[in-house]
């Protein structure tokens, strides 16, 4: 139990910091620079009691405490799938922690700068990649990969051009899940990801909502808390 608590106190920390390097990338800044955390709306130097995560949320219910502007609740719920994902996947080994971390934290980050501009780097999904190492496919053929990945981008593009509601990055995340877990695994966390992604659309109906936070969702629940 204690080695969970460990484990979440530190994952939720690393958290909170992704998604302030994908806040601070989106504005052309670096991760170290402005040297403070400030209100996104009245730009108040935030205290170090607001940037705990979760819990800085709820002590100011939702909202800043310097000008009252409604903070998004994508933040504080990020943290606590993040520790509920590492409450389910991690174990005594180090190598395998490491490996998740590096996975979840990955999922973070692309779910943050999609949701703040919906946008993503591709450069990011690297990130992802060793989850082969503890997940690897079945019958893993080079061939035969190469072949899916071929018919599910001619087949996501041109949806995409059809449809004109398909980003590039969703497919190139769509792709990258094929790679990782084949075609019959990556059509389930798109189907849980899509129907995630429209309860909020029928909500605002004329926004467009970004697809990544969705897909990751469907990720989280399809490969790593319903994998056999």
């Amino acid at each position: 139990m204690f080695f969970t608590f460990i484990n979440c106190a530190i994952l939720t920390t690393l958290a909170s910091f992704v998604t302030l390097c994908g806040q601070r990338q989106l504005n052309g800044q670096l991760p170290w620079s402005p040297k403070y955390s400030v209100c996104d709306f009245c730009h108040h130097p935030l205290s170090w009691w607001q940037l705990i995560p979760i819990m800085g949320f709820i002590i100011q219910r939702g909202r800043c405490h310097w000008c009252g502007t409604q903070i998004s609740a994508f933040f504080p719920l990020s943290e606590l799938m993040i520790i509920l994902v590492t409450a389910k996947t991690f174990t005594s080994s180090w190598y395998h922690n490491l490996i998740f971390t590096i996975v979840i934290l990955t999922l973070l980050y692309l779910s943050t700068t999609d949701f703040v501009s919906q946008v993503i780097y591709p450069i990011a999904l690297i990130g992802l990649l060793p989850l082969l190492l503890v997940l690897p496919r079945h019958s893993f053929s080079i061939g035969k990969v190469v072949v899916e990945l071929v018919i599910m981008g001619f087949f996501f593009f041109g949806l995409q051009h059809i449809t004109k509601g398909l980003g590039t990055g969703d497919i190139e995340f769509i792709l990258m899940t094929d790679l990782i877990g084949g075609w019959e695994l990556t059509a389930q966390i798109v189907l849980i990801g899509c129907l995630l992604t429209l309860i909020p659309a029928l909500i605002k109906r004329n926004s467009k909502l970004p697809l990544i936070p969705g897909l990751v969702l469907g990720f989280i629940l399809r490969l790593l808390f319903c994998s056999n």
